[in-house]
């Protein structure tokens, strides 16, 4: 397994881990913007740290000079990702969340891959199609059992 894979893999089991947490700081009374914030803050806090370490302390003047307004789109994605996990651990429980976000994502993918946004533009062979279809398998079998 390479360095990158493990790493999505503990990303993944990261997200289950972050998503319980958040899910109890909104049963604490924060609501789930609440919630979405100290997640943000947190993690804007300790990039920023990390890159003025990394870069020295005008790195926020570097950012400014070089940003493009698209340069938001990536931040309002993230939070609809980290949102949509959020709303749908409470409301359907991490399984079925987990099996629509990656189904999501596979398809996306696929498609992104096919047409070259991900730079690894290539065939997509028939091991791809058959794991694709047995993920969204496996997604309609999870949906199925929770009825």
């Amino acid at each position: 397994m390479t360095g990158a894979a493990l790493l999505c893999l503990v990303a993944g089991a990261a997200l289950v881990v972050q998503n319980a947490l958040m899910g109890a700081i909104v049963a604490r009374g924060t609501g789930l913007t609440g919630a979405l914030l100290c997640n943000s803050l947190v993690g804007l806090s300790l990039l920023g740290l990390v890159e003025a370490w990394r870069s020295g302390p005008a790195f926020p003047l570097r950012l400014i000079e070089r940003a493009e307004p698209w340069f938001l789109v990536p931040g309002l994605l993230g939070t609809l990702v980290v949102a949509a996990s959020l709303y749908g651990y409470r409301q359907q429980g991490a399984t079925v969340t987990v099996a629509l976000v990656v189904a999501g994502q596979l398809a996306a993918g696929i498609a992104g891959d096919a047409a070259g946004l991900t730079g690894r533009r290539g065939t997509l062979g028939m091991e791809t199609w058959l794991g694709a279809a047995l993920l969204v398998a496996g997604a309609v079998l999870i949906l199925r059992g929770r009825t």
